[in-house]
């Protein structure tokens, strides 16, 4: 059967995880076609990550999914039980980097969810399917890659047919995890160590909550003799995972049917009567790599394809979506003619510390314990603080950033008002009141440039001479386009 060719698709994603899905849904909500496609039929059905962190969740919120995310959810407190048995009424808390209900509320409209991986991705596809510019298609796989000083071209076929689509696109994300067929035809190398412990993870169904009663956590590290490991909730109902690391070779679990799953259970959780459903049993080894770079030409590395970190620290799925938003609004931008091809540049100047500092942090046997200070500074990457305007409870400093760039001033701030547009890249100019500017710092007639990732450009104080010179200059500096306010 003969190949049959699409032409001219700004943005071709691939791969439908998290960090695909991300990076789709923040194109398509600017306006700029992208294809995502998928080798798997369906999303995963496995639970994987479950720690959806605050800066993760205040992008959820800013695409109006919270509700249908928490949904999935349990309510916990985000930080680890450490306690001989689940039984046990003994217990101390462990800090892993994640903050309270209470800090939470302090720092960010929202707070980090415990949802399961297999139920954020189906809301994640919804929303992008939801949305004219995205193009979906699953059950394809990509065969081949090649490149030229116009984009790419890339050849996917369907198993099931074996029909060939031949895809060109401007730009090429590579969204397609650990094993990223992409990242082998780039000829990008993984950095780190690989094989660094094996672990056999038992996912089962089982009434653990009445167990614990208001011991409520994101993480239960379980330290009887007989039975050392952890056990995570999987989000809505009583789905869990227990979860024991071993020596390579040794320990392993044979299948749901192994008669030592059920002694580890009652042992772990210190129910003798306990019987639990067991749903599925895997094995995995933690790896801790980055990618050498994360960009070739018009291709470009996101999640996993990137990073390969352990569970330790819950970071793993966050930045693959921080690297999703990343860069999904940095294409956009370019694809717009909003900014010259220059900012993509930043991309990795930005997210590769982020990933080297999160893959080192997992490689760490006590990576996950963490202060939630030390956490949040790298989870919410220097963004705008938070804080709520006039009193009110709904709307957020945060809420004001745009699409473009967002300028945002006190009442003193005239001069700032008056601000226009340099160049191509469009330029809202937003008031707050005291309370908030006084957060921002820039009470008085101050002003701080934002980006759409509401991360700030540049901050001024009122005594700046020339509003309109200072902020040119800063967005040229950011999109490498020169323009007149």
């Amino acid at each position: 059967m003969p190949a049959a060719t699409v032409h001219d698709v700004p943005v071709l994603v691939i791969g439908a995880g998290p960090a695909g899905l991300t990076t789709a849904i923040t194109l398509a909500r600017y306006g700029v076609g992208c294809l995502l496609v998928e080798r798997r039929p369906a999303p995963s059905t496995l639970p994987r990550a479950t720690a959806v962190s605050t800066r993760t969740m205040e992008i959820l919120r800013s695409w109006g999914l919270e509700h249908q995310v928490r949904a999935g959810g349990v309510e916990v407190e985000w930080d680890a039980w450490v306690t001989e048995t689940l039984s046990s009424d003994q217990g101390v808390p462990m800090p892993l980097g994640f903050p309270t209900r209470e800090g939470a509320a302090r720092v960010s409209p929202t707070q980090p969810a415990c949802v399961p991986q297999d139920h954020l991705e189906p809301v994640l596809l919804e929303h992008l399917r939801s949305l004219p510019s995205a193009d979906v298609r699953m059950g394809l796989e990509l065969t081949a890659l090649e490149q030229d000083s116009e984009g790419v071209v890339a050849s996917l076929r369907e198993p099931l047919t074996g029909r060939v689509t031949l895809v060109r696109a401007s730009f090429l994300v590579a969204a397609d995890g650990v094993h990223s067929s992409v990242r082998a035809a780039l000829g990008i190398p993984m950095e780190g160590p690989d094989d660094l412990v094996e672990h056999s993870t038992v996912q089962f169904r089982a009434p653990l909550w009445a167990l614990l009663g208001a011991r409520r956590h994101g993480l239960y590290v379980v330290t009887h003799p007989d039975a050392p490991g952890i056990f995570v909730p999987l989000g809505a109902g009583d789905r869990w995972l227990y979860g024991q690391e071993h020596a390579p070779g040794q320990g392993r679990l044979t299948g749901p049917d192994d008669v030592r799953i059920l002694h580890r259970l009652r042992a772990a959780t210190g129910a003798p009567d306990l019987t639990p459903k067991v749903e599925r049993v895997g094995h995995f080894s933690f790896a801790a790599q980055i990618a050498s770079r994360y960009r070739e030409q018009h291709a470009f590395l996101v999640g996993d394809a990137a990073h390969r970190v352990t569970p330790r620290g819950g970071t793993g799925m966050n930045t693959a979506v921080h690297d999703g938003h990343d860069l999904g609004w940095k294409l956009a931008w370019v694809v717009r003619g909003w900014a010259a091809p220059v900012l993509l540049d930043s991309y990795e100047a930005e997210r590769r510390p982020v990933g080297l500092h999160n893959t080192s942090r997992s490689a760490d046997p006590d990576g996950s314990r963490r202060d939630a200070a030390d956490g949040l500074a790298v989870d919410l990457g220097g963004r705008l603080p938070h804080a709520w305007l006039s009193g009110s409870r709904r709307t957020s400093t945060l809420d004001l950033v745009g699409a473009g760039l967002t300028l945002l001033t006190d009442a003193a701030g005239s001069p700032w008002r008056r601000m226009v547009a340099p160049g191509a890249s469009p330029l809202e100019v937003r008031t707050v009141d005291d309370a908030a500017a006084t957060v921002l710092g820039i009470r008085g007639g101050g002003a701080v440039l934002v980006r759409p990732d509401a991360r700030p450009v540049a901050t001024w104080s009122a005594a700046v001479a020339d509003p309109a010179g200072v902020v040119r200059t800063a967005v040229t500096g950011l999109t490498g386009s020169a323009g007149a306010p």
